[in-house]
């Protein structure tokens, strides 16, 4: 699975979106068991710190590197790959967190495990990913990259740093990074997530990126 490092800046999207699906969801659990149990493919605690409770959450944040545990309790980090979390057992979580992963987990093939896997493990989740009809790729801040021919993405990643991108430094390199992200659209995400309610974030009327989001109590 290739992961690609991402900074948790606290933009506006994400602030919107952590408030407006993210937080009822962890507060309606609290609310009624006392508790929220977290799973989170591909995060960093980080990202979580400064918007959950002080107590009565757990959050297990998976990647495929090793890290150690952070000084704050109420997180936890395991070493897993999210296309096959074996070690755990169906429904071990409330809650199932995924932000801007499952575009860089593979192929189609690739992307039905790891939803599979996130419907498997909790019966509520949350997963956004950015949308492919929209003009501006997140991964490289380059106008249309991703909509180009693979060839001229090539050219372009081994031009220099884009993005999230170094630049490439051999034909291999610049393939891993162009292979290394698909977007998806509203049809493919639905398609992954049939149980989801389908959101769509909007930056000036195009739609930015996709959301597919279930909570039976919420």
């Amino acid at each position: 699975m290739n992961m690609i490092p991402r900074s948790f800046r606290r933009s506006r999207f994400r602030e919107e979106r952590f408030k407006t699906h993210v937080q009822p969801i962890i507060e309606a659990l609290i609310r009624e068991r006392g508790s929220c149990r977290i799973l989170d493919l591909g995060g960093d605690a980080d990202y979580w710190r400064f918007d959950i409770p002080a107590s009565g959450v757990e959050i297990c944040i998976l990647n495929i590197e090793e890290k150690a545990d952070p000084p704050d309790r109420r997180f936890h980090f395991v070493q897993g790959d999210a296309r096959d979390v074996a070690q755990f057992d169906n429904l071990s979580f409330d809650f199932v967190h995924s932000n801007s992963l499952i575009e860089h987990v593979g192929r189609w093939d690739d992307m039905k495990r790891v939803a599979a896997e996130i419907r498997r493990l909790a019966p509520r989740y949350y997963v956004q990913t950015p949308n492919f009809w929209f003009p501006l790729d997140p991964h490289s801040n380059a106008p249309v990259m991703h909509w180009l021919p693979q060839p001229l993405q090539r050219r372009l990643v081994s031009s220099r740093a884009r993005g999230f991108y170094a630049k490439a430094t051999s034909i291999d390199h610049a393939m891993q990074i162009v292979e290394g992200t698909s977007m998806l659209d509203r049809a493919q995400l639905a398609e992954l997530f049939p149980d989801a309610r389908i959101l769509t974030e909007n930056v000036l009327f195009l739609p930015k990126s996709l959301i597919a989001i279930r909570s039976p109590d919420v």
